[in-house]
Parts: C-alpha cells; sequence; structure tokens
C-alpha cells in the first residue's frame, strides 16, 4: 500500500456531525496552561451556516480512521480601502493526538486549495500565540504537496473576556439604552463606516442586517445597545447568548488559574456573583458579535461594556467576550475591567506569493468573536 493510499481526503457532510463533536472533544487546544474546549455542540455547522456564503468540510483518514477535519468557509470581506473580496476562512481544525505528525494540513491541502476558484483573493486563519507547532508551519511549504498556500503572519488579535465580578458605574456622559427597529439605519450607518476599513471585517448593509435578525439563534433587535449623546446614536454593539450552539469548556484551569478560581469561589457567595465552573464545565457567556463607535471613540465603546456588564451580571453571566486587534485604540477601556486576553496570530494565505509580500503588520484587524 502506497502512502498516498493510506491517507486519503474526504469530503464530510453534516451526518459526520457527532462523529466530528467527538473528535474535538478529543483535541482541545493548551494555552496558558489552560486546556480549553472550544464546544460547538449540537451542531458543529451552525457558526460556519452563520458566517459565510458557502462551506465545505474535509476530513483526514487512514484507511477508515478519522484523525481529523478542517471546515473552510467562503466569505465577502473587506480588504482595503473599503474594497469587498471573497476570501476563505480555514476554521474547526481538530486533529486527535494519534494524528499529529501525520502531515494533516499538506495531505488536505489539494482538498481545501486544489482547482480553487480563482474568484477567491485570499485565504486566513487564527493560530493562537503559543501554539509553536502550528506556527511553524505557516509559508513551509512541500514539492509533494504543490496546493499548499503560500502564507504570512500579518497581525495579532485578541479574544478579551471580562469577568463580570462587582457592580460598575453607568457612564455619565451617554445614555445607553436598548435598540429598537427604529434605530436600525443608524446602527447600520455605524457598523459600515467601522468595517470598512477593518481588514477582514464582514459585508454590512441593511439587508445583511435584517437577514441576521432573521437567522441567528435567540436573537433579535433588542440584543443590540446603542449609545446616544442627545438624541443622536453615536455608538453600537450586539450581545449575543451563543452558549446554545458556541461553548467554551476550561477542561484544565493551569496551576496559578487555578487557584485563583478557588480564592474566586471562595468570595463568590458574598459578592452576589456565580461561582466559576468546575474543570468540563461550560462558562456563560455574552458574546460581542459587532460593535461600532463614532469616530472611534473609547469613551463610547466603554459606556456600551459598563451598561452590558451591568445587565448580564444581573443575570448570573460569568463572562463577557469581545474580539479586537491587539493595536486598536479602543481596547484601553479594557483597564477598568478585570479582563483575560487570549491573542492569536492572523494568518493570510494566498497561492501568489507577490500579492502576500507587502501584507505585514496590518492595523486594525477585525476579530469575528462569532466565529473563533
Amino acid at each position: 500500500m502506497t502512502n498516498q493510499s493510506y491517507y486519503q481526503a474526504r469530503e464530510l457532510e453534516e451526518e459526520w456531525n457527532e462523529k466530528m463533536l467527538a473528535v474535538a472533544q478529543e483535541s482541545p487546544v493548551e494555552s496558558g496552561g489552560f486546556h480549553i474546549l472550544f464546544d460547538r455542540s449540537p451542531d458543529i455547522f451552525t457558526i460556519p451556516k452563520l458566517t459565510s456564503y458557502r462551506y465545505r468540510c474535509g476530513g483526514l483518514f487512514r484507511k477508515d480512521e478519522m484523525l481529523g477535519y478542517a471546515i473552510a468557509t467562503f466569505q465577502k470581506r473587506y480588504i482595503y480601502h473599503q474594497r469587498l473580496a471573497n476570501v476563505m476562512y480555514v476554521g474547526n481544525m481538530h486533529v486527535k493526538e494519534e494524528g499529529r505528525g501525520a502531515g494533516f494540513f499538506y495531505r488536505m491541502s489539494n482538498f481545501f486549495f486544489g482547482g480553487l476558484d480563482p474568484d477567491v483573493e485570499y485565504f486566513y486563519a487564527y493560530i493562537m500565540e503559543n501554539n509553536e507547532p502550528a506556527l511553524n508551519l505557516v509559508n513551509r511549504r512541500h514539492p509533494r504537496f504543490p496546493d499548499a498556500p503560500y502564507a504570512k503572519k500579518v497581525g495579532l488579535i485578541s479574544m478579551v473576556n471580562i469577568l463580570l465580578t462587582i457592580p460598575v458605574r453607568m457612564s455619565r456622559k451617554y445614555t445607553v439604552r436598548t435598540a429598537t427597529y427604529d434605530d436600525i439605519d443608524p446602527i447600520v450607518e455605524l457598523l459600515q463606516e467601522e468595517y470598512s476599513i477593518r481588514f477582514l471585517a464582514p459585508e454590512m448593509n441593511r439587508d445583511i442586517f435584517l437577514r441576521n435578525l432573521k437567522q441567528r439563534p435567540n436573537f433579535g433587535i433588542e440584543n443590540y445597545a446603542v449609545a446616544l449623546t442627545g438624541n443622536q446614536i453615536v455608538g453600537v454593539c450586539s450581545c449575543w447568548d451563543m452558549t446554545s450552539f458556541k461553548k467554551n469548556r476550561v477542561l484544565k484551569y493551569g496551576v496559578a488559574f487555578g487557584m485563583i478560581r478557588l480564592l474566586y469561589n471562595a468570595g463568590a457567595p458574598l459578592l452576589g456573583i456565580p461561582s466559576l465552573p468546575s474543570p468540563g464545565e461550560a462558562f456563560r457567556d455574552i458574546t460581542i458579535a459587532e460593535y461600532a463607535v463614532k469616530d472611534r471613540e473609547p469613551a463610547i465603546m466603554e459606556a456600551l461594556l459598563r451598561y452590558a456588564y451591568n445587565e448580564f451580571k444581573r443575570q448570573e453571566y460569568h463572562s463577557i467576550i469581545l474580539g479586537a486587534s491587539v493595536d486598536d485604540p479602543l481596547l484601553s477601556f479594557t483597564k477598568n475591567f478585570y479582563t483575560k486576553h487570549v491573542r492569536s496570530h492572523v494568518v493570510l494565505g494566498s497561492m501568489q506569493w507577490e500579492k502576500l509580500v507587502e501584507k505585514e503588520n496590518i492595523p486594525l484587524i477585525y476579530a469575528d468573536a462569532v466565529q473563533i
């Protein structure tokens, strides 16, 4: 038997959902002493459907054993100067321990990149900052696998976890309230203005906004909060409980944070806050799915987050999660909260190296908290 027939890349349809979730369970992510399971049960295809106009899933098999899989989602994203382009996001990549070292990415390269529609200008992926094995593969092309794309690291993003502990004071400068349907036009205008300057931000217009309201599970106009000065809407963010299909489980806390968790839980009854979950249990998280503020003013962003913080603390959530580029001045507001930052490299790929030559240290890269 040849090595090529020993390993096979196969298309995975939705009937593979349960087996794919089992592979993910066997391959948690390790970061800073944490072992984290990004649990996408009950349906791993929910997020790809919500974030793309088309998706494709492939698995690597050794004989009849699935060693791992990845999902490619095809999207329209902003690139430069308010220009939209077709891109492919490669995510939800999970490889079982016995499949590591088998060259998963190379062996899947023909499946995902061979004969790809030339309209797809770029590929992108996120790799956690301390995932050295994966980072060492960036732009390591192999003559046996000519369909592997050129790639390079182009920036850093952070998933900011804001723990909900003691109440915080509301902004005195801005009024924040729940959005209504009458607010849609100014909300869309703010989001369009923000997204058009953000590398890899999604397409946004009124039709897409209304489609999101209709298609997203457990989501409606009431999930948006707006900040006002006088009668003018100057900021917006959406607050979405995605835990029915997107959960974060810490399987192992690590020594340092394990001690912090014990102290935190000891004081939780006195503070009237929920205890941090035991290993394997899911956090109750709120995801900031979109946000935009006039003139990118950090004080407006802080006003929105203070409102969301108090609202969801009352509902006994553990944390709020939002994504940001690490160079984003809007992150300055986080100094007023207890936060944990999980940073990832943004890897950009293309079949043509010349399209990547000048792409490095890209400012204000969009960090998509919905799909990560």
